[in-house]
This record gives structure tokens, sequence and C-alpha cells, in this order.
């Protein structure tokens, strides 16, 4: 925040006040038994990753609920766009579990609210770590279409090119698995000929970006080798196919980079 403010982005955006989300749109996509656990537990590891302290469940419902307040304001616009800066990621939380840092799955919150609202989603997940939990939610929904790049394999040890979804969801999943090494020229290619077709052929009403930017060259918990600026180019093509985007942040783990390529991104935003 403090990089996006110096550079003069934030005062180009409208401050939208975080809230919590609300039990309804929690029941959509998380069970009562798991919101349960969530509130019996006041600390302690929940696996191996992620770890539950005294603030971590309000802190969860907050992100939960701010991504979902941007992203039903960005439907309701003509043309609007917006970024959820919020942690903790959600990605790897499935309706019975939490994981990988996540608690409660902000993007999936955030898209059945959407749906609830009559919307086709398409979700698209850009972070490093594939984004099981959202796949598992959305598995058998024709309503909202998921797309993952993610390096593979890595955890957390999903997101095959043969996962399609099932049911009546069947060829509404796209994982688009990438090597260790994976340069921006060969993304690239990969994103022009696989992800924009898809989501494009989908026409949906609104995109909702997974924006995990640990597949920068820096960051230290993945081997892809992205660019700052090639998070612009990403929300800018993806842009040209649906103007209704919001961005809700995901991981990145190197504080430089991380900042460095939300600047781009949110610049991809306001001048697309």
């Amino acid at each position: 925040m403090r990089r996006l403010e110096a550079a003069g982005l934030a005062d180009r955006c409208v401050r939208v006040a975080p809230r919590t989300a609300e039990v309804d749109e929690v029941r959509r996509i998380h069970s009562d038994t798991y919101g349960a656990y969530l509130a019996s537990r006041s600390s302690g590891w929940l696996d191996q990753d992620t770890y539950l302290g005294p603030g971590s469940l309000r802190t969860a419902l907050f992100a939960a609920g701010s991504a979902t307040e941007v992203a039903t304001r960005v439907l309701a616009s003509a043309q609007d766009n917006g970024f959820a800066v919020v942690r903790p990621p959600g990605h790897h939380a499935g309706r019975d579990h939490a994981g990988g840092f996540c608690l409660l799955n902000n993007v999936a919150i955030a898209a059945a609210a959407c749906q609830a609202r009559g919307a086709r989603v398409a979700i698209v997940d850009i972070d490093a770590h594939h984004g099981n939990g959202t796949q598992d939610l959305f598995y058998s929904n024709p309503d909202v279409l998921f797309v993952s790049t993610h390096q593979h394999p890595f955890y957390p040890f999903s997101g095959r090119a043969n996962e399609y979804g099932q049911g009546d969801g069947r060829g509404m999943n796209l994982n688009v698995p990438l090597r260790g090494g994976t340069t921006t020229a060969d993304y690239m290619t990969q994103w022009q000929r696989f992800v924009l077709p898809f989501v494009g052929g989908f026409q949906p009403d609104i995109i909702l970006l997974s924006a995990g930017f640990d597949a920068h060259r820096l960051d230290p918990e993945a081997e892809l080798e992205l660019e700052s600026a090639d998070y612009g180019v990403l929300v800018r093509d993806l842009l040209k196919l649906q103007p209704r985007l919001a961005a809700v942040l995901e991981g990145g783990y190197h504080r430089e980079a991380t900042a460095e390529s939300a600047e781009y991104l949110l610049r991809g935003l306001l001048d697309p």
C-alpha cells in the first residue's frame, strides 16, 4: 500500500471500506461444521503451513467480505474494475478445510455472491500455486469457469491438465501447468494459446482474478520467472475480454517484488 500510495495510484482509486463477510455469503462456500471449527479455535496449527491466531478468523472474514464487496460493486457497474488488497489469501481453502495459509476462500465467496446475482463468473488464478480449493468448490458448476496457470509438479500437487471439471461442470475447468524456470516468453505463449480463448469463449459477466505474485522471478516460494511488468500485461489482456474485473490478492512472498507487481497490475486496471 505504501508503494501504491507513493506512485499516486491509490489516489486515483475509490476507496471501499472493508467489511466482514456475512454468514450467508460464507455458507454458500464453506460448511457450517467448518465455520464452527474455526470459531472454536483460539490458536494453533490447522495444517503444516497454516496457523490460526486469536485475530485470524476476524481478519479472514474481513478479507472475504472485502473481496465480495469489491466484486459485487464491479458487477453492478458498467465498466469499473477493482483490486481487493487483502490477506490472508484464500484459494487453497476448501469447503471443509484450511490450507496453504488460507482460512476462507475469498475469491470463491465473491464468485458465489456474483453468481447469486445471476452472473456468469470466470475465475482466473495466476498464483504460482494451483488454486485447489477454488477448483474443487466449482468443479461441478456450469456457471463458474475456473482457469489456473501454476508451477507443476508443486504444492498442492493438483492442477493437472486433464482435470476438466465433472458432471454439469465438465469442460468448465482449465489448468495450464508450467515447469519451474518458465520464462515470460514461454508463459505468454501458453497464456495466449489457452487462457485467453478459454475465458473469452465463456463470455463472462465478470472476471475475478486470483492475483498471486509468487510467480515473480524473485519470489522465494516458487521457481517461475515472471517480471513485475508482466502483471500489467495479463490484466490488460483480460480487460479486453471483459472490462468488469475484480482482482483479489493471493500469494506473494518477496516484499518488494509483490509491491512492484501490484503496482503494475493496478496501472493496468487504471489505464487499460
